[in-house]
């Protein structure tokens, strides 16, 4: 067993030996949690718990050994069988459902919370995954876990099982006959109008992209924007009633008016059958997205397009409509590894400035929201383009190998 750390001795250490010694410390913490996965598994399979006469589960022997709380003692226990497999009660022994998960904590790269989410991902797919469906999904969520935090796995959970059954639940005819839209008014005596809304998908997915050019906070001279988040998009909400009652203008974001990105192939949208992306996120049939096709001005993404205006070179550093749609066809949203934030909320980033000569192109640029444009500019995060994709290299205190990163999230929504 590793001599205890001092506070001696770790003031004598360097800034680079405390965080490899941090780095190392956590990986033992992660990889006795391995050990003692194998010795819960031990324990269940024997039955120790009950031929105590007390206990009648693992979990409540483990609450009582540690005092641990309910939830925590059955989160170890489900850990320990998805992890190093099973007995059933004739004897035999089942292996486990996640061994490829099993490895990455016995390596001691991945965390209990990592753990958490790949195992509710993959038993929440759906009925209808095989087998191999449920490998590969552990496999691309435990490659994703040895770069991201446990909320990202989540996320990206919910994607691979949206790919896996992209239909859902078969809609009722009268559901697509009248979607469920809610909206209750009532007025006060002195005038004020209270409320509550239900919006479909469809009509949420058009109100969010009208309001999101007008809720950010708009800080003065003087002082910061003091309203709430809740009074913004009070503020935010009347700007478009009285835009809409003008009828002659629409918000613009980042010189785009209101638009909503759709993404389906010509024959899907001419078929009706099939499924496509509305603002890189709603996953709509291509029925719904016809019909809004209907009645909204559409904006075609056409991939290979020669006429598409993909590089102004060093013309000017503004990023124009046409290279702005590509590159939000491209990235879908923040291009930084394992950020959600989606296209309406980032801004174009040179990778090569164009104050030193980098040229405005599909090639040079890429989709980042403004918290990780400010890790870019201000830290020791780089990012590039390979293979035609933004990768971003972590400082060496987060990897000291600096293996490249992308973004696999918004890549599950292609």
């Amino acid at each position: 067993m590793a001599a205890a750390l001092t506070p001696e001795h770790v003031s004598s250490l360097s800034d680079t030996a405390v965080l490899d010694a941090l780095r190392e410390v956590e990986i033992r913490r992660r990889q006795r949690y391995r050990d003692e996965l194998v010795l819960v598994a031990e324990i269940e399979s024997r039955g120790i718990a009950t031929s105590r006469g007390v206990h009648i589960e693992t979990s409540a022997l483990l609450r009582d050994m540690f005092n641990l709380s309910s939830p925590e003692a059955q989160r170890i226990v489900a850990h320990a069988e998805a992890l190093c497999g099973s007995v059933t009660p004739t004897g035999a022994r089942i292996g486990p459902q996640l061994p490829v998960v099993a490895d990455a904590v016995g390596d001691g790269v991945i965390s209990p919370g990592h753990v958490e989410a790949i195992r509710k991902a993959v038993t929440g797919l759906p009925d209808t995954a095989s087998p191999e469906d449920r490998a590969i999904a552990e496999k691309i969520l435990c490659e994703a876990a040895i770069t991201s935090e446990p909320s990202h796995v989540k996320r990206l959970g919910e994607e691979i099982a949206l790919r896996l059954d992209p239909d859902g639940d078969e809609p009722k005819d009268k559901d697509l006959l009248r979607p469920q839209r809610r909206l209750d008014v009532q007025e006060t005596r002195d005038g004020r109008v209270l409320g509550r809304f239900d919006l479909d998908t469809e009509t949420g997915a058009l109100l969010t992209t009208l309001l999101s050019p007008h809720t950010a906070p708009q800080p003065t001279e003087d002082e910061p924007d003091r309203r709430s988040r809740s009074e913004r998009y009070g503020d935010a909400f009347r700007d478009i009633l009285t835009l809409a009652a003008q009828c002659e203008s629409t918000p613009s974001e980042a010189g785009e008016p209101a638009t909503l990105m759709v993404s389906v192939t010509l024959e899907e949208l001419k078929s009706g059958i099939g499924h496509g992306l509305v603002d890189g996120y709603w996953n709509l049939s291509a029925a719904q997205i016809r019909r809004i096709a209907c009645d909204a001005a559409v904006v075609p993404v056409v991939l290979g397009s020669k006429s598409e205006i993909l590089d102004i070179g060093r013309a000017t550093r503004v990023v124009p409509r046409a290279i702005r749609r590509a590159l939000i066809r491209r990235d879908r949203g923040c291009s930084f590894p394992a950020c959600a934030k989606k296209a309406k909320w980032c801004q174009a980033h040179h990778v090569r400035h164009w104050a030193w000569g980098g040229p405005t192109a599909l090639d040079n640029l890429v989709l980042i929201c403004a918290r990780h444009h400010q890790v870019i500019h201000h830290s020791e995060w780089e990012v590039r383009i390979r293979q035609g994709l933004p990768e971003y290299l972590p400082p060496s205190y987060v990897d000291p190998e600096r293996r490249p990163r992308r973004n696999t999230l918004h890549a599950m929504r292609a």
